[in-house]
């Protein structure tokens, strides 16, 4: 759904408009505000605006009314400014973070999703950015709001293991392709104990485990336009389950991440 269909749905108008204007009021300063008046051919109703700026300058409390009231002009006449708005880096990324079901309605979440493995930082400290990520998602927007970044960290977790020991991967392994690969050839998971044939039994139904945890994220999560979401409990247990694949597989290679 495009955002000019959104804006003529007084429900999905009323929550879009509501969580821009609470990214803006914390995201913008009035050097952002000038900057996007620029880019948008918008700087005279900015600037003229009686209070937009002064408010925010001067830390009033009326400031979010007048937010509102741009948002509300800007929705009326100019509805490309709007979608100005959900492309500005700032905006697009405390959206994703606080309303990812909205951005998720405007089909604008799945692809940006940021991804969690970036270059020379350990697989240790990845882990701890997933899971700090999705506890802050936790906690803003229920469970169900976490599988596609915890989806996306593990993916991006797995595929750094693999590269770091020299595992041959193809560019589009999925989870479970990965999951695979790492038990069998990776050198930290060739000794499981005493307890070795109970513990390949646990780790075989942890492989179906991620195989349901991909098909719960692409249609039950709101990582797409799904109507029929996971409930409370359900996502709870997919994002616990996540997790203790994270810390398991994080305990055995640590020390040669």
């Amino acid at each position: 759904m495009n955002v000019r269909d959104v804006l003529i749905d007084p429900t999905r108008s009323g929550k879009l408009i509501l969580a821009l204007q609470r990214a803006v009021s914390k995201q913008f300063t009035n050097t952002d505000w000038e900057e996007f008046g620029y880019e948008t051919g918008e700087y005279d109703y900015i600037r003229g605006h009686g209070r937009l700026l002064r408010s925010l300058y001067f830390g009033d409390e009326d400031y979010g009314s007048c937010v509102f009231q741009a948002l509300r002009y800007f929705t009326d006449n100019k509805p490309s400014v709007i979608e100005a708005f959900l492309n500005n880096k700032k905006i697009r990324v405390a959206l994703e973070n606080d309303a990812p079901e909205i951005m998720t309605d405007l089909g604008l979440l799945g692809s940006h999703v940021p991804a969690v493995v970036v270059r020379n930082i350990s697989s240790s400290q990845v882990v701890e950015r997933a899971l700090a990520d999705s506890e802050h998602l936790l906690v803003k927007n229920g469970p169900v709001s976490c599988i596609d970044r915890l989806h996306t960290a593990l993916h991006g977790y797995l595929k750094d293991l693999c590269s770091q020991c020299g595992l041959t991967i193809d560019a589009n392994a999925s989870i479970t392709k990965l999951f695979k690969l790492l038990r069998a050839d990776h050198p930290m998971l060739q000794h499981l104990g005493n307890q070795d044939k109970d513990i390949v039994r646990i780790l075989n139904s942890l492989s179906n485990v991620i195989d349901s945890v991909n098909t719960i994220r692409n249609h039950g999560s709101v990582a797409h336009p799904n109507e029929k979401l996971l409930g409370d409990a359900e996502a709870l247990l997919v994002v616990n389950v996540t997790h203790t694949l994270f810390h398991y597989i994080n305990s055995k290679v640590q020390h040669v991440a």
